[in-house]
This record gives C-alpha cells, sequence and structure tokens, in this order.
C-alpha cells in the first residue's frame, strides 16, 4: 500500500536494480559524463538507490543519477534528458506552477513573500526539500511564523504519545493551499519543537499543495468518508498528503459502521484465530500509532479501497467505535504529481459553494506579532478539533 503514495515509476527502478545492492560510499564526488555513452542510467525520485558493479558500491539519493557500463559504477552530474520522464513532456509542464530559488527572497518578510509569490503568480520555491530526510527551505523565526496562525489543520497526529518521537524531521512544516488561499502552520510541532530546539529560530519547510488539495479541515470537524469521496468524484478534490502516516498521522477517524458501509468487513469468525490474537497483541501495544488504516480513492472508477479489513474487524471488537484513517488518491495526474505542485489537467483548482473563505493572509505593511519570549516550558498545545472517538 504505501507504494501507492511514493509512485509507480521509481519502485520500476529500484525493482530493475535489486539483483545487485549493497550500502555505498558518499556521492560527493559525481562526475560529469560527455554525450550519453551506451550503459545503464537510473534516476531516485525518493527513496535511496544502490548500484553494485564488482565491490563497488553507489548509493543514489533522491534527485541523483547513477551510470553503469563495463567500465563501472558512478554517480553523474546531469541526468540526460531521456530521464525525464515524464517531467519533460508538455503535459507536466503546463501543469506545473512557476519555480524560482530561495535566493530570489529579497524582502525583509522572507515568509510573506513566499506566501503572495504562491498566492499571486503562483509560483513555488526549487528545489523542494525532501523533509523526511531532515531538509527544510530556510530558518525563520517564531514571529514571522506565528503571523500565519490559524486554527486549521490537514493532518491529525496519533493520539497518546509524543509527536516528536521517532524519526520525525525536527523542522516545522507550513503548507499553503492556492485553491483555498490558506496557509496552515502544522501547529502540532509549533511549540514541542521551539522547546526541543531550545529556541524561536525554526528551520521551516514549506508545502506547495496542487491547486485541487485542501486541508481536512476544509470538511470541518466531523469529516466522513462519504464527504471526502464525494469531493474527490465531483470536484475533483482531494485532501492533502500527511506528513507520516507510518508514525500514525492520519486524516480522519470514521466510525465502525462506515467502514461496514463501503467495504467488506469480514465477521471475527471468518478470521483465522492466529491472527486475530497477533492483530489484538500489537492493538494492545501501540493502538494505530505506528499505522492507520488506509483507504484509497479512485478517480476514474469512484471507487474506494481498503488496506487491512481484518484489522478493521479486530479493533471494532476490542471497543473501537472508530479509527485513525489516511486517504489516498489516485488520479489521471498521478505519475505527473511527483514533477512539482500545479494545477491538474481537467482542474481549475477548489470551486463550489463549500469552499471555505480564504485562510490567513497579511496585508502590505502589516507589523509582525512581537516576540513570544523563550521557548515553552512544555510542549503541549491545544490540538485542533477531531472527529469523535
Amino acid at each position: 500500500m504505501y507504494g501507492l503514495n511514493r509512485k509507480l515509476l521509481p519502485a520500476m527502478i529500484v525493482a530493475a536494480l535489486a539483483v545487485n545492492t549493497a550500502y555505498g560510499q558518499s556521492n560527493d564526488d559525481c562526475e560529469e559524463i560527455q554525450g550519453n555513452p551506451p550503459g545503464l542510467y537510473t534516476t531516485t525520485d525518493e527513496g535511496r538507490t544502490y548500484l553494485s558493479k564488482d565491490g563497488e558500491v553507489v548509493e543514489l539519493a533522491a534527485g541523483e543519477t547513477g551510470f553503469a557500463d563495463k567500465n563501472g559504477v558512478k554517480c553523474i552530474t546531469r541526468p540526460p534528458k531521456f530521464l525525464d520522464w515524464p517531467c519533460a513532456t508538455d503535459a507536466a509542464q503546463s501543469r506545473m506552477f512557476n519555480t524560482y530559488p530561495l535566493e530570489d527572497l529579497t524582502s525583509d518578510n522572507k515568509m510573506k513573500e513566499v506566501v503572495e509569490r504562491y498566492f499571486d503568480v503562483p509560483e513555488v520555491i526549487a528545489p523542494i526539500p525532501n523533509w523526511i530526510d531532515g531538509e527544510y527551505h530556510g530558518i525563520f523565526s517564531y514571529s514571522n511564523i506565528i503571523q500565519f496562525a490559524s486554527p486549521e489543520y490537514w493532518y491529525l497526529p496519533a493520539e497518546g504519545v509524543p509527536i516528536l518521537r521517532g524519526k520525525r524531521p525536527h523542522s516545522l512544516q507550513i503548507a499553503l493551499f492556492v485553491g483555498t488561499n490558506q496557509v496552515v502552520i502544522d501547529n502540532y510541532m509549533l511549540d514541542p519543537l521551539r522547546k526541543d530546539l531550545g529556541t524561536n529560530e525554526l528551520p521551516v519547510t514549506f508545502v506547495f499543495n496542487d491547486s485541487n488539495s485542501v486541508p481536512i479541515s476544509y470538511f470541518g470537524a466531523n469529516v466522513s468518508l462519504e464527504e471526502v469521496s464525494k469531493a474527490f468524484n465531483e470536484r475533483a478534490i482531494k485532501v492533502a498528503d500527511v506528513p507520516m502516516w507510518w508514525q500514525g498521522d492520519h486524516h480522519l477517524k470514521p466510525t465502525i459502521e462506515e467502514f461496514e458501509k463501503y467495504f467488506d468487513i469480514p465477521p471475527l469468525d471468518d478470521i483465522p484465530a492466529d491472527k486475530v490474537a497477533l492483530m489484538e497483541q500489537d492493538l494492545e501495544e501501540y493502538a494505530f500509532t505506528r499505522k492507520p488504516i488506509i483507504v484509497v480513492m479512485f478517480a476514474e472508477s469512484g471507487t474506494m479501497s481498503i488496506d487491512q479489513p481484518q484489522r478493521v474487524r479486530v479493533a471494532a471488537s476490542m471497543g473501537y467505535t472508530s479509527i485513525p484513517t489516511v486517504i489516498q488518491f489516485i488520479e489521471q495526474d498521478v505519475q505527473l504529481a511527483r514533477c512539482g505542485p500545479g494545477t491538474p489537467t481537467g482542474s481549475s483548482g477548489v470551486s463550489g459553494s463549500t469552499t471555505p473563505i480564504g485562510g490567513p493572509t497579511v496585508p502590505p505593511g502589516a507589523a509582525s506579532p512581537p516576540d513570544p519570549g523563550e521557548p515553552p516550558a512544555s510542549g503541549v498545545r491545544p490540538p485542533p478539533p477531531a472527529s469523535p472517538s
């Protein structure tokens, strides 16, 4: 199921290279090659790829390109144009927003400038950092961040565990939604991050969303699978990706009755006893803090699928009335979406009577809020409303 969200092309590349893999060297000294000599070329979209030949190993991180021939393997500085599929196609280029480098920001309030350029043009900073690997756009002060404060949210974190546990990156995400004119700060991370870093100067990663993406709070506190599915199928609206579903982040908490309405949830007696015992043990120890239920919505067929119906039934037998759930979307532009944010084919953005009033923006010349002083002693911040348990 994870592969649905990580796109198909890089998975195919990794599979083709799976015969010879090993942990490798740093690629700080990538080489430049002339022309397009015959050999094996690889690109890495997300995650890592490894090339190995005669004990020599090259590890390719996201955005890097490898080359292998009879003489060995190497990381190369410039990928051939033929590897830039589908991002070099007219369809991808016409879909994508304009881009600019971070160095182009010249105003005293750079965060405000990023927001205005996204909403007014729209254009986004390139390259986009890999947040999962700890990359970020830049350091911004709390006073500049908080000017965009609002109660909106695009995900719900796992309940009952610290948000900064595990491998969650220590940088603040700020999500921008051009379709609804909203800037949404990750309120769950803001104060815990200030406390953990001991400073009000925070690393920030901007998350630029497609024009048909909305935060889950767009639907209100008690959003249902039916509402999200209807918006996707009738108006091509999708909710923004959660940051880390494999650490319990989720969109909503549908009831058991909702799952039974839309999916074939087997009776408990139809599940092998040994599987029931293992799922009960896992739920007792971790609940849904390591993985929520994943529902995939398909644009062309208008259908939905669920990844673990048996786990839903076991959870219901243990007293769960609602279950943390992540929604993933398969649409016509799923391949092109990896090339960068933009306006999908056949979509002009979010529209309709249920579109909310635009989110927080800062008028020209607005003063920044006063400095908040020392980071808080407690990492607790009131969460936005969640669906009932």
